[in-house]
């Protein structure tokens, strides 16, 4: 389940997370679908997502199960609003994402068809699973 239907983090440990950028393909679905949602974050944020993306969910100082991150993507990049991840700068953020797994049990779900499909965005999945200490995967 994507959504938990209680709106206390203490109270569901079975919920996931999902975080919604404006880049996001199909981003009036996704704003109509989870705007208003006790777990989910519309990052309209201009500082870098990784680190928004800890500071919520370490400021709810809760346990998620799986990420859920909604974001245009190109074959081996994360094109946030705020700027791209890639392969070039993932380690920038190793603060940011080495963090991610204080909050996250299960997985980062990338919502992408493409962004793991060459050798550049296989090369950023391990990168990023280095520093998460997470399986990384795309639905």
């Amino acid at each position: 389940m994507i959504l938990g239907t209680v709106s206390s983090w203490g109270q569901n440990l079975n919920t996931d997370y999902v975080v919604v950028d404006l880049t996001a393909p199909n981003l009036a679905q996704l704003q109509s679908q989870y705007n208003g949602q006790p777990h989910v974050l519309m990052n309209e944020s201009m500082k870098p997502a990784p680190y928004m993306i800890y500071m919520v969910m370490n400021d709810n100082g809760q346990q998620t199960v799986d990420l859920h991150i909604f974001v245009a993507t190109q074959p081996g990049v994360l094109n946030f609003k705020s700027g791209s991840v890639n392969l070039a700068n993932v380690a920038s953020f190793s603060k940011e994402f080495s963090n991610w797994k204080n909050n996250v049990r299960g997985k980062v779900v990338i919502h992408s068809t493409n962004v793991f499909n060459t050798a550049d965005g296989i090369a950023l999945k391990t990168k990023l699973q280095e520093l998460t200490g997470l399986d990384f995967i795309t639905p």
